[in-house]
């Protein structure tokens, strides 16, 4: 349910993005930076999760719980930034909370069934939004960018990035 919700509201703002990014005057070409450091993010942590067959607490798991989460928001922060209108990005990050930390819950159930003991032991100790400084554990493995990018298709996002930049940016011509 809230994958739908997710995705429509994402649509909403994506079209809103486009809109005022092609009629504000000033474009804070600083913001790129901020989105491209929530990409980054997002596919670090694309790059290894094996979602519901092994409980991801390696790369950026061992900081926070939802390292893609983190990314999105930081992605739109900088798109808000970008076209700098921060009504949009007061309401963008309201919503994102709102409707995030829902899923995140629904996730959390589920999780707690599959890995029990283990997830809930990580729960307590790795924030939900907040990295922390000190990594979780011991475990680490490789980053696998085929993972990333194609098994957990974090082509999309990159490739709607880039789109919504180019687009705002040929359009204000």
């Amino acid at each position: 349910m809230y994958n739908n919700l997710r995705r429509f509201i994402a649509f909403l703002f994506a079209i809103t993005i486009l809109y005022f990014g092609i009629k504000t005057e000033s474009i804070f070409y600083w913001a790129i930076v901020i989105i491209i450091i929530g990409e980054v993010i997002r596919i670090w942590a694309a790059g290894y999760i094996k979602k519901n067959k092994i409980l991801s607490i390696v790369g950026p798991y061992k900081y926070v719980r939802n390292p893609l989460y983190v990314g999105s928001l930081l992605i739109g922060i900088g798109f808000g930034l970008f076209i700098a209108n921060f009504y949009i990005l007061f309401i963008m990050i309201l919503f994102f909370i709102i409707i995030y930390n829902l899923k995140i819950n629904s996730e959390e159930k589920k999780l707690e069934s599959i890995f029990g003991e283990q997830y809930t032991e990580y729960k307590k100790i790795v924030k939900r939004w907040l990295p922390r400084l000190k990594s979780y554990g011991v475990a680490d493995e490789k980053f696998n960018i085929k993972l990333a990018i194609f098994k957990n298709k974090e082509y999309n996002a990159i490739l709607g990035c880039i789109g919504m930049i180019l687009a705002i940016l040929f359009m204000r011509k």
